[in-house]
């Protein structure tokens, strides 16, 4: 609002804790003000997600959902603008890229001992992408140990080690013994890529992710060192007297960079991107806007892939 105010925009902003359930949103819809609203950002659970969806449609008012990826409803409302790319979208992306980024590769899945689904969409996605391009693949378990993996390698490929799930504990796991691997076969091409939990690493593990040249999808990325991001940051630090909570997303870049370009964008044209719109690309996140159907709203088609170079540089580029 600070920001969007030296523009020239004035702002009436009410906030509301929704919590969990569908009544208490109910009971904020409710309200006399809530009719009145240009635009409502939320909610954060998925279930709330179709009343208020219901209720924005009813009163002309538009919905930007920042948070889920999930959900039908941004097919069949033209006012409901989706921040977080839709995984069919956002996967589709990401094995395009892998396969033209890797053309050469011999893809190595790491699967974890347990029954861990998490990314079992991803996998299954991504394993039908390679069959059908007739790349080659194989199946090792976390516990492997150096020779083990090494036992995988291909020397006519790149090697490119895919852990099944995204989990903090599966890759402090598996690095060191791919650190190994690298340091014992240093004619052989090896990689890792995997998922956007794995950005707010920081210290030996990120180092570790350097050494082996880690690739990275996400819909999210902020630099902590950019200039921009220290600058949105001091001042949220300035009007909350406490730094940005860590995670992914930064909620506080999250709202920043949602709030000034779709404000913005309602402003200067109502919220219709069927035309030519400048893209932004903020602290943390990059938009564009993209129908979701003929009779629906709007889906984000912004995400990166973030790859990790020796001596600590980190590339981002746009899927």
């Amino acid at each position: 609002v600070d920001s969007l105010k030296r523009t020239g925009i004035s702002l009436d902003l009410y906030v509301y804790d929704c919590g969990k359930d569908v009544s208490t949103l109910n009971t904020i819809l409710a309200k006399n003000e809530m009719k009145n609203m240009n635009v409502i950002f939320g909610p954060m659970h998925q279930q709330q997600i179709k009343p208020l969806s219901t209720f924005a449609e009813k009163n002309d008012i538009r919905l930007v959902i920042p948070f889920s990826s999930k959900g039908e409803e941004v097919f069949n409302n033209p006012a409901i603008y989706q921040i977080n790319t839709p995984q069919s979208y956002l996967y589709s992306e990401v094995y395009e890229h892998f396969t033209r980024q890797f053309p050469n590769a011999h893809v190595i899945f790491i699967e974890p001992t347990s029954e861990d689904k998490e990314k079992a969409e991803f996998i299954s996605g991504m394993k039908q992408e390679l069959k059908s391009k007739g790349m080659s693949m194989k199946t090792v378990n976390e516990n492997a140990t150096k020779d083990m993996l090494k036992e995988a390698l291909r020397s006519d490929k790149d090697n490119i080690f895919i852990p099944t799930s995204g989990k903090n504990v599966m890759l402090i796991k598996i690095l060191p013994q791919l650190i190994l691997l690298v340091r014992d076969t240093p004619e052989q091409n090896i990689h890792l890529f995997g998922y956007p939990e794995w950005t707010v690493f920081r210290g030996e593990t990120a180092k570790q992710m350097h050494d082996l040249g880690t690739v990275i999808y996400s819909r999210f990325y902020a630099d902590s060192d950019d200039l921009d991001f220290k600058r949105v940051n001091q001042s949220f630090e300035r009007w909350f007297d406490a730094g940005m909570a860590a995670g992914l997303p930064r909620q506080g870049a999250l709202g920043f960079d949602v709030g000034c370009y779709l404000i913005n964008a309602l402003r200067h044209n109502g919220g219709d991107f069927s035309q030519p719109t400048p893209a932004y690309r903020g602290v943390q996140s990059g938009f564009e806007f993209e129908r979701a159907s003929d009779e629906g709203g709007w889906v984000n088609s912004v995400a990166y892939i973030v790859i990790y170079r020796p001596m600590g540089i980190i590339e981002k580029t746009e899927l």
